[in-house]
Formats: C-alpha cells, structure tokens, sequence
C-alpha cells in the first residue's frame, strides 16, 4: 500500500458546511468565499512542504560534506606517511610480516536506519496523527510466560527477528554441510563407482582426439596407415642409398 509523504491540505477546496439560510441567500457569493479561502490554505501547506523539502536537502548536502572532507582528510593523512617511508632505510623481516595481525577496520555501520528517530518530519507528524496501540502492556503482571503482552498486537522487531532467524538456520547448515563433507570417508577404488544411493555409475572414458580424428576419416573412406610403420618418401630413399651406398652396387 503506498504511504504519501507529503500532502496538500485541503484536498477539496468547494467542500465545507453551510447553513440552508445562507444557500439562499447568497450561494454564489459564499462558495467562492470558501474556495478562495482554501485555495490560500493550499498555498500555505505548499510553502510549508517546499521549507522541508529544502531544509531535507540542506541536511543531506552537509552531511556528504562532512564525509567528503572526513575522507580526504584520511587521503592527506595517509598520503603523508606514505611519502615519508622510506623501504631502502627501513627492513621489515618476514617473520614480522605473519606475526602481525591484518589491517581491520575499526569503523562502525550505521545499522537501524530506518527507525523512530531518523524518520522524516512528515511522516512523523502522519504518525502522531495515527490512533495509540491499546496499552496491554499493563497486563504483563498478570502473565506467566514472561512475554509481553503489546507484541500480540504488533511488534515493530518482528520481520528483523524473522529475517534475523532465516540467517542463522542458514549459517548452521553451511556449517553442517561443510562438517559432513570434512568427515565423510574416502571411497576405495572397487566401489568408485557407486555412489551413496547405491545405483552403478558409468564410467566417462578418457579423450583421446587422434583415435576421435581417425574414425573421422575411416567413416569418409580414407585409409590411414598404422602407427608402428615408418613412410619414406622417394627423396629419403635416394639420399640414404648414396650416403651409404646401395645395396645392388657390385
């Protein structure tokens, strides 16, 4: 359901209560009073959204000034030690390097952003405006369970508590699932091929491109000569026979 920020007040400039006598009297003259009069009221409700509108923006800019001058104070800070280091001058042994613990953060995130004290001046003046919850939180004397009695009827934490529970049953079983793999036993070599359900596997045979190639080119009609046969070209045999001599010289 959408929730308006902000909204014009009065919606319905001609609408107000008048008298029969009145009516009858001067109706023209009365209505344009009233609508004149609310027309004036709208205007002054569009001033008053425009100021917080500015002033929202105001806030907003100021505040990513001062990040923005936190930040590059850090970069002239860090940039200042980095240029007076000297490595030449200065050895580090490794075994310094693994006893030190890593560089860690120690900034802090902003978390609960979005709760009673960062919520917007319009949607805080909707929500003043909106009826009390009943106060059953007078009834937790009378409780056994410890519980209180207001979260019954709405409980602001219920969908982070929600969220928050999802996290950590999936975090368990991450964790359960990484202890079953650590633990598991190694198969033999007879019953590789079985898996956990106890149904056979098949075996994926090794790649072997030349044989793929050669049942290529058997299937195409080619004849290939076998691997353990040494072809001599013409030039070859000449060369051997006068490096050597011939066999059929006398």
């Amino acid at each position: 359901m959408p929730l308006p920020k902000r909204s014009i007040e009065p919606v319905h400039v001609s609408r107000s209560v008048y008298q029969q006598d009145e009516l009858q009297l001067v109706e023209l003259e009365t209505i344009t009073n009233t609508a004149l009069t609310n027309i004036i009221r709208q205007l002054s409700s569009l001033s008053k959204h425009a100021e917080d509108i500015f002033g929202e923006l105001a806030r907003d800019v100021g505040n990513i000034s001062n990040r923005a001058n936190s930040l590059q104070a850090r970069i002239d800070h860090l940039s200042i030690k980095v240029t007076q280091l000297d490595s030449s001058m200065e050895d580090v042994p490794l075994t310094d390097i693994t006893r030190k613990k890593g560089f860690r953060s120690t900034k802090v995130f902003d978390q609960k952003i979005f709760s009673h004290s960062t919520m917007p001046a319009p949607m805080l003046e909707t929500y003043t405006m909106c009826d009390k919850p009943p106060p059953l939180n007078k009834l937790n004397n009378y409780r056994d369970d410890g519980k209180d009695g207001l979260k019954f009827y709405t409980d602001p934490n219920y969908f982070f508590e929600l969220w928050r529970q999802e996290m950590l049953k999936d975090t368990e079983r991450v964790m359960h699932d990484k202890g079953k793999k650590m633990n598991r036993p190694r198969q033999d070599g007879g019953n590789s091929c079985v898996n956990s359900a106890g149904n056979k596997k098949r075996v994926r045979k090794p790649h072997n491109t030349r044989e793929k190639q050669r049942l290529i080119a058997i299937g195409h009609g080619e004849t290939l000569m076998p691997n353990n046969i040494n072809y001599q070209t013409p030039n070859s045999i000449v060369n051997m026979e006068t490096a050597f001599g011939s066999k059929y010289t006398i």
